[in-house]
């Protein structure tokens, strides 16, 4: 029974289901509101990784108004700004810093999971690939993988990215980076490699060398003035070719580092600098007027240069596609399926 004072009596009501809650803005904002979507999560993930409206709109094809009016629907729904602005741009809030990974996990099972075994048809496709590599490696790459893609798959874009602006293993494994074409030996565990080809190296001087006319010996090597081409903080084999060439000729005999390997050969011309680079590279720089090419005397580790991705895509077929066009195009006796050298995947060391 239910009952009420009604002025100095009691009146009985008959029995009846009533629940009672609190009317309030929210209760009826929630009554009202349809749920956070997918191209929502998407907009949180890109402003999160990015750090901007600007360019997160331009990533997920968005106008801003179109990425400010998820934004709203995620901060109402979550009830926190999630982003504000500051010097540095949209700084999350700690609220969006614990969201952050489990949307990338959810994300994850709509991209790949939930399409696993779906099939990839290239000459329809319209999405895009992010490729990581140095800028030599995009010299080297490009021209035959663009003409491929124009060829079988029109509708697919490539973005390139320089190593040294990413962690490649945490971006692989985020979704940032779909694959790393070069010679990284130790991008950690839960990456996939496949080897492409091995390179030697060679040296790029002058074709005017005052002292360097044909042969270069390892005596006129180690005496010679160099010019290094650095790749550090990348990770890259080259960078234990830098260590050789300072540990041989001494720290005195680098007249000079340059950041960039794909500027340093227009930096020999007129010069009596030494440039060592991959053989395939300095043959390429060596047809330029003014330089020429000569086998490097001294000993130096190959260049071994794979293609390197993460196992949460190994079985997508995006991602098959563009790894056996690269083996197709690059690979030593290229043109056989890439099963016949089988990737292998990197594991933790036993502790």
């Amino acid at each position: 029974m239910l009952f009420a004072r009604i002025g100095k009596g009691t009146r009985v009501f008959p029995k009846c289901d009533i629940s009672w809650r609190p009317i309030g803005r929210h209760a009826l904002r929630n009554d009202a509101r349809t749920s956070v979507n997918i191209q929502q999560l998407r907009c949180f993930e890109a402003i999160y990784r990015l750090r901007s409206l600007t360019r997160a709109s331009l990533e997920l094809e968005l106008t801003q108004s179109a990425l400010s009016k998820a934004l709203a629907v995620l901060r109402d729904e979550y009830r926190d700004p999630l982003f504000v602005r500051s010097p540095k741009g949209m700084e999350p809030t700690p609220k969006a810093q614990t969201m952050a990974e489990p949307v990338r996990q959810a994300l994850h099972i709509v991209d790949v999971e939930l399409r696993s075994g779906t099939g990839f048809a290239p000459a329809a496709a319209t999405r895009s690939f992010t490729l990581c590599c140095s800028d030599l490696g995009a010299l080297y790459f490009l021209p035959k993988l663009l003409a491929h893609v124009r060829s079988h798959a029109p509708g697919v874009r490539m973005n390139v990215v320089q190593p040294v602006q990413f962690d490649m293993a945490l971006a692989l494994a985020h979704g940032d980076i779909d694959l790393v074409l070069g010679s990284y030996p130790d991008l950690g565990a839960g990456i996939f490699q496949q080897r492409l080809f091995v390179d030697s190296y060679a040296c790029l001087l002058s074709a005017q060398h005052p002292r360097i006319r044909r042969e270069l010996t390892l005596e006129l090597f180690l005496g010679e003035r160099h010019l290094l081409a650095s790749m550090r903080g990348s990770g890259h084999h080259h960078g234990a070719v830098e260590r050789c060439i300072v540990e041989a000729c001494g720290p005195e005999r680098i007249a000079a580092r340059v950041a960039t390997l794909l500027a340093a050969p227009f930096m020999l011309e007129g010069s009596d600098l030494l440039l060592t680079l991959p053989t395939a590279s300095a043959r390429r720089f060596s047809r330029a007027n003014g330089l020429r090419m000569v086998p490097c005397p001294l000993p130096l580790p190959q260049l071994e240069v794979r293609q390197h991705w993460h196992e949460r895509v190994h079985h997508d077929a995006a991602s098959m596609w563009l790894r056996q066009a690269v083996f197709d195009l690059f690979a030593e006796g290229g043109g056989t399926t890439a099963s016949a050298r089988p990737a292998t995947l990197n594991t933790p060391a036993p502790t």
